[in-house]
């Protein structure tokens, strides 16, 4: 499958979903992913803040987990540089405030700066994966470009709306693939 045509119908289906669906799934894949105790060694989580009108995951069942369950370990996000191309990381809090950038995605307000080798798991949005962890998102390339400057065994795990595709969804050579994927139903190890 290419990722011009898995991005277009994966985007059609997530429209279809009504908010209380996303709800009821986010906190589904929230559920799952707490269970699952990939995150037990980690002392910096990056998580994606999600974008309202995108009909995206919401995280903040998970931020939230963390904030109140586990604050001894840090939660970070990523805000779009300067150059439209990368990514920067900053640590939030249950404080933090937020303002949408040109592209929609909510962004922190105040920034407090950490490096890409400081994060132990990232928690990718994507709009569909396969069985051997190849994801589509958005198209831009700012997760393979952050992924790449990560730590080599930073856990990368991906969440999603949707199972995990049979199709195989082809890979670029700059492609990051999974090493877990989150759905409602169940978790993926590759």
């Amino acid at each position: 499958m290419n990722k011009a045509e898995a991005r277009k119908y994966y985007i059609a289906k997530r429209n279809e979903l009504t908010a209380e669906q996303i709800k009821a799934d986010s906190k589904a894949i929230a559920e799952r992913f707490i269970v699952s105790g990939l995150w037990k060694d980690c002392k910096v989580i990056h998580i994606f803040i999600s974008i309202p009108d995108k009909a995206e995951i919401d995280t903040s069942f998970l931020i939230d987990y963390f904030f109140k369950q586990h604050p001894e370990i840090k939660i970070c996000t990523s805000i779009v540089a300067e150059n439209d191309q990368d990514l920067l990381h900053t640590y939030i809090t249950a404080e933090t405030s937020y303002l949408a950038n040109k592209w929609g995605i909510p962004e922190p307000v105040e920034r407090n700066a950490l490096n890409e080798n400081e994060i132990d798991l990232v928690l990718l949005p994507l709009l569909a994966f396969d069985t051997k962890g190849n994801r589509v998102g958005y198209g831009k390339g700012f997760y393979d470009r952050f992924l790449q400057k990560c730590k080599p065994d930073v856990v990368k795990v991906g969440l999603s709306l949707f199972e995990a595709t049979e199709e195989l969804i082809e890979v670029d050579a700059w492609d990051v693939p999974l090493d877990w994927g989150v759905t409602p139903e169940q978790e993926y190890r590759f």
